[in-house]
């Protein structure tokens, strides 16, 4: 495991937590090997449940915990863990590669104990040869099920697309194809190009935020301008602008903050990489934090970096 010093970095007490969102790494088990993830380690023991809802009862004020791994649908518990986080008091989102999603009654038992929103990542669209070059398996089929489930049993939904120079350039007009093909009318679908963090694909020719911008612009038809417009604005309400990633709407009657995820298709593109080449964008520290096997909270971010090719 590598140790690297992150200027800045600093470490709570589960009282004191101050992020909004809080990413728990429930497992590092995982059905897949893609090349860019962050917790390559599939040796670490999972996460402990019992420590874990004793740290998030004591956060001083309703977080958004975000359930991950490498892939959280691993745990046999998962759906149990699922109905404990909502009885502390927090809320609760999954993301998932979807692999288990493809069957509508492991769904189904996920919604009964209290799940409502899920991120599904889908680096491939419908296109199988993407995802073998990026996930290194075909599993478009099963992709595709697990969103079709989704939106038949009602959850909010939000999709996450690493876009690969040279690799998946079009997958966002793909995107947009098989909502349309699948009646999905409302979803947050976040783009970001590759980032250098776990197994990153270190020799990757990537993508500015402004070539990125010029991607979308071309596959939803909306004009770059009107893309540029939304690049400033907040993402959250009573926040800043954040540096290197933004949202907008498909409409622009869509623009009402409240109902995000119920009003049309929403795009979030995300510069992960920086346009100055700097590692990753260690500009979050304030609102997204992650649990530490210590069952402290860190800056999500900084701590993954600190703990690169390890936990």
């Amino acid at each position: 495991m590598s140790m690297i010093t992150i200027p800045g970095y600093y470490e709570q007490e589960p009282e004191n937590n101050t992020f909004q969102d809080v990413i728990i790494d429930v497992t590092h088990r995982c059905n897949m090997s893609c090349k860019n993830c962050y917790i390559p380690n599939r040796e670490i023991p999972d996460m402990d449940m019992e420590k874990m809802l004793e740290a998030i009862s004591k956060f001083p004020k309703r977080t958004m915990i975000r359930i991950i791994g490498a892939e959280p649908t691993m745990r046999k518990d998962l759906a149990e863990m699922i109905s404990r986080i909502k009885q502390t008091g927090n809320r609760c989102t999954l993301l998932t590669n979807g692999l288990r999603l493809a069957n509508d009654k492991y769904v189904k038992k996920l919604k009964q104990h209290g799940l409502r929103h899920c991120y599904l990542s889908m680096n491939g669209a419908d296109n199988d040869d993407w995802y073998e070059q990026i996930d290194e398996l075909r599993c478009a089929t099963k992709k595709v099920q697990a969103l079709t489930n989704l939106k038949h049993n009602k959850f909010i939904i939000d999709t996450g697309t690493i876009i690969v120079k040279g690799v998946n350039d079009e997958v966002l007009g793909s995107m947009l194809h098989l909502f349309q093909k699948l009646g999905i009318e409302n979803v947050m679908a976040r783009l970001k190009n590759v980032g250098d963090i776990g197994r990153s694909m270190q020799d990757q020719d990537n993508y500015t935020m402004d070539e990125l911008i010029d991607l979308a612009s071309k596959q939803t038809g909306l004009s770059v301008d009107y893309i540029n417009e939304w690049r400033h604005k907040p993402i959250y309400q009573n926040t800043e602008p954040e540096i290197d990633s933004f949202i907008f709407p498909m409409k622009q009657e869509q623009a009402e903050r409240k109902l995000l995820h119920k009003s049309g298709i929403w795009f979030k593109i995300a510069n992960w990489k920086g346009d100055e080449g700097q590692s990753i964008p260690l500009r979050n520290n304030k609102r997204r934090g992650r649990l530490t096997p210590e069952f402290k909270v860190a800056p999500f971010f900084e701590h993954v970096k600190m703990n690169e090719g390890g936990y």
